[in-house]
C-alpha cells in the first residue's frame, strides 16, 4: 500500500489490539505515589521495591493497614518518616503486595511438578 492511496493520508501505527493502554491514567494522581518510591530510594535503595521479600502478602498487608488506620480520620496525614502521605503509602504498598503475589503466582505456575505427565487428562 502506497502513502497515496491510504485512507485520509494518515499513518500506519499497529498499536490498539492487545496493547496496554496508558492514555486513561491521569499522571497527576500518581505524584504521591512518585514520592514514596522515592522516599524509599533513599531509605533503601533504587528498585529495592521490586526484589523478593520473605511472606509478602503478610507483610505488605499489615503496613497497609497500618498506613490505612494512619489516615483514618485524616487523609492528608502525613507519614512523619518519609514525609509522605500515609494514603501514598497505603497504594504504594498495595502495589507491592499484588506485584509480590503475581510473581509468586508465575513462579509457581511456571515451576515443573513432581507428578507425572498423563496422556488421557481432562483438561484443556
Amino acid at each position: 500500500m502506497t502513502i497515496e492511496n491510504r485512507e485520509e493520508n494518515k499513518g500506519l501505527k499497529f498499536d490498539q489490539e492487545g496493547k496496554q493502554n496508558w492514555f486513561a491514567m491521569p499522571l497527576e494522581l500518581l505524584e504521591p505515589l512518585a514520592d514514596v518510591f522515592n522516599a524509599g530510594e533513599k531509605i533503601y535503595e533504587t528498585f529495592n521495591c521490586l526484589l523478593p521479600f520473605d511472606d509478602p502478602s503478610r507483610r505488605f498487608y499489615n503496613v497497609t493497614m497500618r498506613h490505612l488506620r494512619a489516615s483514618q480520620i485524616d487523609p492528608l496525614a502525613i507519614d512523619m518518616e518519609t514525609g509522605c502521605y500515609h494514603l501514598a503509602q497505603v497504594a504504594f504498598n498495595s502495589l507491592l503486595r499484588l506485584h509480590n503475589c503475581l510473581r509468586e503466582k508465575e513462579e509457581e505456575d511456571s515451576t515443573p511438578t513432581n507428578c507425572p505427565e498423563s496422556t488421557s487428562s481432562s483438561y484443556p
